[in-house]
C-alpha cells in the first residue's frame, strides 16, 4: 500500500468545484511561464492579489512585472490569486471552501504578505470579496501578525512548567497594496497595514526582506528568553510596521490619526486632517525608479488561458509622460519620462516572444507615439523573425505625431482600430485642459489614418471638464459630423466611434480641487449627443454617470467611507466595473444606512486652503505647480512639453539622481531637458545616466507581401497527444491557442497561409466537450525538419569572425519532446509520425468525420464509414444498473430531436449509434487521513497520480477528489460506453446519459468521463 504525502497547509480541492463553474480555466493556474515552488523551502510566502476577474488581472503588466521579481529570490515565493467570479463566489461558500492561489492551491490566510494592485475605484468591493473568502478580517485592527502559541509558566508549578495559553488565537497575513489608486489612500485606509507609493519594483524586496528580518528577530528573541513569566511568541505587529515605515514609498495608515474640523466656509462640513503620531512620519513620499532598465523586465511573462483583454505581448518601452495634460492623474505620478533604448527592446523582445508563443505585440507606454525613435524600434521589431508571424499592435498616436518615417511603418501594420484623444470638442477648452493639440492635428491624423487603411477611428471625449459650456458640447458634435465627412481610399466605409465619459477629477493633478459634474447633467449633455449623432458614419458609446460618480467619491474620499464599503459588499454589490453587474441602488442604500452624502466628495468644489485627504502623500509635483497650473487653465495658457521646451519646473527631477532618460537615434542616452538655472546642481555630469546601449542599429529590409518565410523541407506531420485531468476543463478554441503557441515556444518551424494576416495552418481532431478528458487526440502540422545552424568556432569570439553553417534534421520524435518540454502538464504528447505513413487503423482513432484530408482519404480507402470510439466513465453518487443497460439496448430504435446553432431540425437514433454500454464496477470508497500530519492513505491499491499529487486512483481507475474528511464514502458505478460514428453529428456519452438515463445535469457535471485510445 502507497503513500501519497500532501501538504495540509489550507489545500483546496477545485477538482470538486470546477464542473460547475462557467469558465473554469480562470482558475486551474498551470500556464506557461507559471511558477510553482516548494513552499515548506521558503523563507516568505507573497500573495500578489489582483481585485477583479482573471482575463483583467492577468493583463495587467504590473503584477508581470513583481511575479519576475519576487520569484527569481530563491527564498521568496510569489503566487496569484484573482477576484472570482459570481458563481465561482458562490460554490466556496456554499462547500465552505476558501479563497486559493493559482500555483499551489492553498489559501490566501497561509500567507505571510498579501499585496494588492488598486487600478480601479469601482473594483474596491471586490478586495472585500476576496478577504472574506480567505476568512481575514476586513479592517486593520482587527487582524495580528504571525502569532506563535504563547505560553507562561503555570502559577501552581515549583518546576517551571509551561501550558498553552493562546493556542485559539489566529495570525493573519500583512495586507498591503499599491497602483495608481493608492495616491489618496484614504478610503482604504482602514482596511490595509500599508500602501506603496510609486514605482514598486525596489520597494516590495525591501518590504518582503523587512518581514523575513522582522520574523527571525521574533523566533530569535522567543528563543532566547526561558523560564519567563511573561507571555512569549506575540511579536508586537507595531514593531513591523516602524520598520517598513523607514522604506522609501511606504505608507502605514495607522500611524496617522484622522480628526474632522469644520470647514472655513460652511461649519457644517466636516473636513479630514490626519495627525501623525510620529514626529519623524509626516509625510510620504512617492518611490521612484530612476532608471526603469536597472530592474528586471518579466521576459517569461505568465501566458494566460481564456481570452485575457490583452492577449499579446506587451513590451514597456518607457514610463511616464511630459504632456501635462491638466486632467490626467497618470501623466502626474509617473513623471519623469524614462525611456528604454531600442536595442534593448528589440532584444526584450526576441527573448520574450521566444518563452510565450505569442504572435501579437503591443508597445506600452502612456504616450507611444511620443517615444524618441518609434519609427526605428518599429522597423527592428518588424523584422523579427522565428519562423512564425509577428504582428505589431500600435496603440494610439497622438494627434500630430504621425511623422512620414512613421506612416511607412504604419503602412505594413495591421488594422484594428486607430484612436485619437482630443478630449474635448473646441480649441479653449483644450487649451485649459493642456491638450496642446489643435484642430487641424485631428483633421490631419484622421485623414492620415484614412490614407493609411484604417476604418475605424475611435475619438475619446470628457464630459464636464472645469469651464465647460453647452457650446463645448456642441463642438463635440460638429467635429464628429465634419470628420464622419472625410473620404477615405480604397475599399470600405469609414466610421468613426466617440467615447463620451464623464470627467473625473483625480488626486495630484491641478483640477484635484474642481467640482465633478453632476449625473443628471452628465445625462443632459449625454443625450443631446445621441440625439444631434444620428448619422450612420458614427457611433457612441458611454459610461454611465452614475458609475462616474461612484469613481469620483472613491477618487477624492476620505476614510469615513470605509464603513460605506463595507455595507454595499453586504448588501450585495460586486464587481461594480463590469457595466452588468454594477448595481447604483445598493450604493444608494448603502450611502444612506451609513449617513454618507456621495455629493460632499464630488459635486462640492475645494476651497483653495483646504486640507484635502492625500496631502501627507507626496507624489514629486510641488503643490506650487499645481497651484500655478490651475491658474493658467482658468486663463487658458498652455504648458509646453519639457521634451521639446526644457525644465517646466514641476518639481519632480533633482537632475542628479531623477532626471528623463530619452535616447538618441544611436543609442545614447541624453536628457535634453534643460534644467533650471535656480537649482543648486547645476552641472550635469554624462556619466550619471547609464549609457547601456551606444551600438548604431542597423536597419533591415521588411517584405510587406512575405509576412513568414515559406522556404525549406515542410512535411506533414500528425501529432497525438493525451489530455488529462485540469485539461479536461480547456474549450477546443482554448486548447488549439495553447498548441499553437507551445509550437512557437518550441521553435518549430511550420508552415503559415499566405497574405497580410497569416494564420498557422494547423488541422485538428473534431472537438472534445469541455469536461471531457481523451487518452489520445490528434492534429496535423507541416513541420519544416531541416535545420540551419550556426557554429563558432571556440577561438574566434569576435563578431565579424565568420560563423560555419551545419545542417540538421529534426525527428517525429524530437518533436514530442520539444513540444512536452513547453506544454501544460496535464496535456502530454505521446507520438509523432509521418501524415503519409497513417494506417488503416492502428495509428489514428477515426471515430469522427470532421478530421484531416489524410486521414478522411485513409477512410475512403478501406471504406469504413461505421468506426466507433470507447470511452470510460464513472458517476457519483448515481446508479444505474444492469436492468436498465439492458432495456435501453434491447430497443430498436431510440429517436431524439435537436435544433442545430442554425436552426435546423435534426433526429438522431441514440440507439442505433450506441454499440455497447458496459457496467464495469459499482460500490463505494474510502478516504482515511491521519489527525496529526499531512499524509494521506488509500484503502485500496493505489495505481496512479497527477504530477502533483493532487488526484489519486483506486485499483479499478475511480477518481478520487476529497481529502478533506477524516473518513469519506463515496458511492459509484463505472461504465464503458462505444459508440458509433454518426456521419451527421457528433454524438457524445453525455448525450446518452442525459436523455436515456436520465442523469441529473450536477451528477453529469461531477462525472468522470474518459476517451479511451484506440485499440
Amino acid at each position: 500500500m502507497e503513500l501519497l504525502n500532501i501538504s495540509i497547509m489550507d489545500k483546496i480541492n477545485i477538482q470538486e468545484i470546477l464542473p460547475f463553474v462557467e469558465m473554469p480555466s480562470r482558475y486551474l493556474g498551470c500556464e506557461a511561464n507559471s511558477i510553482k515552488k516548494d513552499l515548506s523551502k521558503v523563507d516568505l510566502k507573497f500573495a500578489l492579489a489582483f481585485p477583479d476577474l482573471y482575463e483583467i488581472g492577468t493583463s495587467h503588466f504590473g503584477m508581470q512585472i513583481l511575479y519576475t521579481i519576487l520569484n527569481q529570490q530563491e527564498n521568496i515565493a510569489a503566487e496569484r490569486f484573482f477576484t472570482p467570479a459570481i458563481d465561482m463566489e458562490k460554490i466556496l461558500k456554499e462547500k465552505n471552501r476558501e479563497l486559493f492561489s493559482l500555483e499551489s492551491e492553498i489559501a490566501l490566510k497561509s500567507f505571510d504578505i498579501v499585496g494588492f494592485s488598486l487600478l480601479y475605484e469601482l473594483n474596491f468591493t471586490n478586495i472585500l470579496t476576496m478577504l472574506n473568502l480567505a476568512g481575514i478580517p476586513f479592517y486593520a485592527k482587527d487582524r495580528e501578525l504571525f502569532y506563535d502559541i504563547a505560553i507562561t509558566k503555570s502559577v501552581d508549578s515549583k518546576n517551571a512548567t509551561f501550558k498553552n495559553l493562546n493556542s485559539t488565537i489566529n495570525s493573519f497575513p500583512l495586507i498591503i497594496a499599491g497602483g495608481p489608486c493608492a495616491f489618496n489612500p484614504e478610503p482604504l485606509a482602514d482596511f490595509f497595514d500599508a500602501f506603496v507609493i510609486g514605482d514598486g519594483e525596489k520597494a516590495v524586496l525591501e518590504i518582503s526582506q523587512a518581514v523575513i528580518q522582522w520574523k527571525e528577530d521574533k523566533n530569535r528573541s522567543k528563543n532566547q528568553t526561558n523560564n519567563s513569566e511573561k507571555e512569549i511568541g506575540i511579536y508586537d505587529k507595531n514593531s513591523l510596521l516602524k520598520m517598513l515605515s523607514k522604506i522609501d514609498g511606504v505608507y502605514v495608515p495607522s500611524f496617522f490619526k484622522p480628526i474632522y474640523k469644520p470647514a472655513e466656509s460652511d461649519q457644517t462640513k466636516l473636513i479630514q486632517h490626519l495627525e501623525p503620531i510620529y514626529p519623524e512620519y509626516i509625510k510620504i513620499k512617492r518611490a521612484i525608479l530612476p532608471d526603469i532598465s536597472t530592474e528586471p523586465f518579466p521576459t517569461s511573462p505568465v501566458v494566460p488561458f481564456g481570452k485575457p483583454v490583452h492577449d499579446r505581448l506587451r513590451l514597456e518601452i518607457a514610463r511616464g509622460c511630459s504632456r501635462g495634460c491638466r486632467f490626467c492623474q497618470a501623466g502626474m505620478i509617473y513623471r519623469p519620462v524614462r525611456e528604454r533604448s531600442v536595442n534593448e527592446l528589440v532584444e526584450i523582445a526576441k527573448e520574450s516572444l521566444k518563452n510565450t508563443g505569442y504572435s501579437d505585440l503591443s508597445l506600452l507606454s502612456l504616450s507611444t507615439g511620443d517615444y524618441s525613435n518609434l519609427a526605428e524600434l518599429m522597423e527592428e521589431l518588424m523584422v523579427i523573425n522565428t519562423g512564425h508571424c509577428i504582428s505589431i499592435s500600435l496603440p494610439s498616436v497622438r494627434a500630430g505625431k504621425l511623422t512620414s518615417p512613421l506612416m511607412k511603418i504604419i503602412k505594413k501594420v495591421k488594422k484594428t482600430g486607430f484612436t485619437i484623444a482630443p478630449e474635448a470638442g473646441s480649441q479653449r477648452l483644450r487649451d485649459v485642459i493642456n491638450k496642446n493639440i489643435t484642430e487641424e492635428d485631428i483633421f490631419t491624423t484622421v485623414k492620415s489614418a484614412f490614407e493609411l487603411g484604417w476604418r475605424n477611428i475611435k475619438l475619446y471625449f470628457m464630459n464636464g471638464l472645469p469651464t465647460e459650456t453647452s457650446e463645448d458640447i456642441e463642438a463635440i458634435a460638429d467635429m464628429a459630423k465634419r470628420l464622419a465627412k472625410i473620404k477615405t481610399t480604397g475599399k470600405g466605409n469609414s466610421t468613426i466611434n466617440i467615447s463620451f465619459a464623464s470627467f473625473i477629477p483625480k488626486a495630484h493633478t491641478p483640477f484635484e480641487r474642481c467640482s465633478q459634474i453632476h449625473p443628471d447633467k452628465a445625462m443632459e449633455n449625454l443625450n443631446f449627443l445621441k440625439q444631434t449623432l444620428r448619422h450612420p458614419g458614427i457611433n457612441i458609446k458611454w459610461q454611465h454617470p452614475k458609475m462616474s460618480l461612484l469613481e469620483g467619491v472613491w477618487a477624492r474620499g476620505d476614510r469615513r467611507l470605509s464603513s460605506v464599503l463595507v455595507k454595499a459588499w453586504e448588501v450585495g454589490c460586486r464587481l461594480d466595473g463590469w457595466s452588468d453587474m454594477f448595481r447604483f441602488d445598493l450604493w444608494e442604500q448603502a450611502f444612506d444606512e451609513c449617513g454618507v452624502d456621495p455629493y460632499f466628495y464630488t459635486t462640492r468644489e475645494r476651497e483653495k486652503n483646504e486640507v484635502l485627504p492625500w496631502s501627507h502623500i507626496d507624489c514629486g509635483i510641488s503643490d506650487k505647480f499645481i497651484r500655478d497650473e490651475f491658474d493658467k487653465a482658468m486663463a487658458s495658457e498652455l504648458t509646453q512639453d519639457c521634451r521639446e521646451h526644457g525644465c517646466i519646473g514641476c518639481g519632480i527631477c533633482d537632475f542628479k539622481k531623477i532626471q528623463p532618460i530619452l535616447f538618441q537615434s544611436n543609442g545614447d542616452t541624453t536628457s535634453q531637458v534643460q534644467e533650471p538655472e535656480n537649482i543648486e546642481h547645476s552641472e550635469i555630469k554624462a556619466d550619471e545616466l547609464q549609457n547601456r546601449d551606444k551600438t548604431q542599429i542597423q536597419f533591415k529590409s521588411y517584405d510587406n507581401k512575405k509576412r513568414v518565410d515559406d522556404s525549406g523541407n515542410y512535411s506533414k506531420i500528425t501529432i497525438f497527444y493525451s489530455k488529462l485531468g485540469k485539461a479536461k476543463h480547456f474549450g477546443h478554441l482554448e486548447l488549439a491557442k495553447i498548441i499553437r503557441r507551445a509550437i512557437r515556444r518550441a521553435g518549430l518551424k511550420v508552415k503559415y497561409s499566405t497574405g497580410f494576416s497569416p494564420v498557422m495552418k494547423i488541422s485538428f481532431d473534431n472537438p472534445l466537450p469541455v469536461g471531457m478528458e481523451s487518452e489520445e487526440e490528434f492534429f496535423s502540422i507541416h513541420v519544416n525538419l531541416s535545420e540551419q545552424v550556426n557554429i563558432l568556432k571556440r577561438s574566434t569570439l569576435s563578431q565579424n569572425s565568420p560563423a560555419t553553417s551545419q545542417q540538421s534534421f529534426i525527428k517525429p520524435d524530437d518533436i514530442v519532446k520539444k513540444l512536452n518540454d513547453v506544454l501544460p502538464r496535464t496535456i502530454t504528447i505521446t507520438r509523432s509520425v509521418y501524415s503519409k505513413d497513417l494506417k488503416k487503423n492502428s495509428d489514428v482513432n477515426k471515430a469522427t468525420p470532421d478530421v484531416n484530408r489524410d486521414i478522411r482519404e485513409n477512410q475512403k480507402e478501406t471504406n469504413e464509414t461505421n468506426l466507433s470510439i470507447s470511452y470510460q466513465i464513472t458517476l457519483k453518487n448515481f446508479s444505474i444498473t444492469e436492468q436498465d443497460i439492458d432495456e435501453f439496448m434491447t430497443l430498436s430504435e431510440y429517436v431524439v430531436e435537436k435544433l442545430s446553432f442554425k436552426g435546423i431540425q435534426r433526429t438522431t437514433d441514440l440507439r442505433k449509434v450506441t454499440e455497447k454500454i458496459k457496467l464495469i464496477s459499482s460500490g463505494n470508497t474510502k478516504i482515511k487521513t491521519k489527525q496529526d500530519d499531512s499524509t494521506v492513505k488509500h484503502k485500496d491499491e493505489l495505481t496512479t497520480k497527477d504530477k502533483d499529487g493532487l488526484i489519486i486512483k483506486d485499483k479499478d481507475g475511480l477518481t478520487v477528489k476529497d481529502k478533506d474528511d477524516l473518513a469519506v464514502k463515496l458511492d459509484y458505478i463505472q461504465l464503458e460506453m462505444t459508440l458509433k460514428n454518426d456521419l451527421q453529428r457528433t454524438i457524445r456519452p453525455s448525450e446518452i446519459l442525459t436523455e436515456v438515463f436520465k442523469v441529473p445535469d450536477n451528477v453529469l457535471r461531477s462525472a468522470d468521463i474518459v476517451k479511451l485510445k484506440s485499440a
